[in-house]
């Protein structure tokens, strides 16, 4: 009888994490489909502020909701291992190094065999905020740190530790980090298939260091730093029209 109760049990369990998993993972999906909409009509440059903190925290409101009060687990837990701040600090610094390594590697590598799709309207909106310090700052503060790097983390840590709570096999555990891996650059289609399968490879590297790790933090760092010193050198660098 115990044996049934807890068969039941693991049962209710696993088809919660199932829903939890389906409206993690469908959030991007709707995302995307609004994106694709909403292109043909044109972004304002506030946009670019106000959309990512909106999306991003609601969608970090939704995963703390599912996974305190539907799964009954603490968000905490999705930077469990052991670590500090300091270790956590120098394996974001390691991980952005090692970013930028396949960045250049790909560029080298794949540039030739895969097609690029380059969004110039986010371009143009990105150099835009040059005229605006006040958008500047709130774009590297909390929209790169909020609205971007800790909901994308989120994301990709919650279907990693959800889907590898099913089976503890080296098998299954590879296939989650290649599943989430591939759903992540799936969400870049934007970006052509050079975007999909560049930022599919650096999803498996992530895995690999969540797995070992167990740590949340080094992962928003070194998002923040990617991100943050492409952008800020395309600010510095990229040449202002004339006229």
């Amino acid at each position: 009888m115990a044996f049934d109760l807890d068969r039941h049990e693991a049962k209710r369990v696993g088809a919660r994490r199932l829903i939890a998993l389906l409206a993690v993972a469908g959030a991007p999906a709707v995302l995307m489909v609004w994106y694709r909409m909403h292109q043909s009509t044109g972004f304002a440059s506030i946009e670019l502020i106000v959309y990512p903190l909106v999306f991003g925290g609601l969608g970090i409101l939704v995963i703390w909701l599912l996974k305190h009060f539907f799964l009954g687990e603490h968000l905490s837990a999705l930077n469990s291992g052991e670590g500090g701040i300091v270790t956590d600090i120098a394996w974001g610094i390691v991980l952005t190094v090692i970013y930028f390594v396949l960045f250049f590697a790909a560029r080298f590598t794949l540039s030739d065999l895969l097609a690029f799709t380059p969004n110039r309207e986010l371009l143009g909106l990105m150099l835009d905020m040059r005229e605006s310090p006040w958008m500047v700052v709130l774009w590297f503060g909390p929209v790169l740190w909020i609205g971007i790097a800790l909901y994308e983390e989120l994301v990709r840590t919650f279907l990693l530790s959800e889907l590898w709570s099913f089976s503890a096999s080296k098998l299954w555990i590879s296939m989650v980090i290649l599943i989430a891996a591939v759903l992540v650059g799936v969400t870049h289609w934007s970006q052509g298939p050079y975007g999909i399968v560049t930022i599919a490879i650096k999803g498996i590297v992530i895995g690999a260091f969540y797995f070992h790790r167990r740590r949340l933090l080094p992962l928003i760092i070194a998002h923040v730093l990617y991100d943050g010193l492409q952008v800020g050198a395309l600010l510095l660098t990229y040449p202002r029209q004339v006229g």
